[in-house]
């Protein structure tokens, strides 16, 4: 038996010490249909999968990101954001498209705003935040230019905080893959962006109706949902 135990343990180390080289086969890369995209590693930033990464173009909803990460850093999520008395007409054209139908001096949290932002990417919400935090969207896009800038994005230029199409509203795959990397850091944001469902409770409006009572937010990433592959 001990030679037995001898001879394998030979054996072994004598298989150990051989240099092996194994060819593999690396595979194709994935056929992306998009016209920029990235794939990196969110801890150590590394570029696993690229196609046009630096190249610019219209960000549409993805902006908002930027907008998410700018108020995690500036605000507390029981901050409250009273909007502005001309806020329907004065930001029109900024409120277009998906909305929670924030009216004339409503006063809501942060974390009202944080859910209807990143559960069904309210428009209103992410002007509502920028008007809080900087004083108007425009100065705002300038916060945001700012902190892509200290992040290394170098083919970015914001000009709102939604999105919405201004033909020198531009950012990369690469710069928002930056912002996302620094925005992941944020447990608020993982847990919102996870919530399922948000109920905001009522506000100080008492003029629009539906603000009377309170109101429901779906997340509209079936990603985060079981068995989302049947959603898909």
């Amino acid at each position: 038996m001990r030679k037995l135990i001898i001879f394998t343990l030979t054996v072994m180390f004598l298989f150990s010490t051989i240099n092996i080289n194994i060819y593999a086969k690396v595979p194709d890369p994935p056929n992306v249909s998009a016209d920029g995209a990235v794939l990196m590693d969110g801890n150590s930033g590394q570029i696993l999968y690229e196609k046009n990464m630096n190249a610019s173009y219209p960000p549409a909803s993805t902006t908002k990101i930027m907008t998410a990460l700018l108020t995690l850093e500036k605000c507390k999520l029981d901050d409250k954001v009273k909007v502005s008395n001309d806020f329907t007409t004065k930001y029109l054209a900024l409120r277009d498209g998906n909305s929670i139908g924030i009216t004339n001096g409503e006063e809501l949290t942060v974390r009202d705003l944080l859910h209807a932002l990143l559960l069904i990417s309210a428009n209103d919400a992410a002007v509502a935040l920028a008007e809080h935090i900087s004083g108007s969207p425009q100065a705002f896009a300038t916060l945001m230019n700012k902190k892509a800038a200290e992040l290394g994005c170098t083919n970015t230029n914001f000009k709102n905080p939604n999105g919405l199409y201004d033909k020198d509203h531009k950012t990369s795959a690469k710069d928002l893959a930056l912002i996302m990397k620094e925005l992941s850091k944020y447990p608020e944001y993982q847990k919102i962006s996870t919530t399922l469902n948000y109920q905001m409770s009522p506000t100080n409006n008492m003029d629009a109706e539906k603000t009377k009572k309170s109101r429901n937010f779906w997340n509209e990433d079936k990603l985060v949902y079981k068995n989302s592959k049947k959603l898909l």
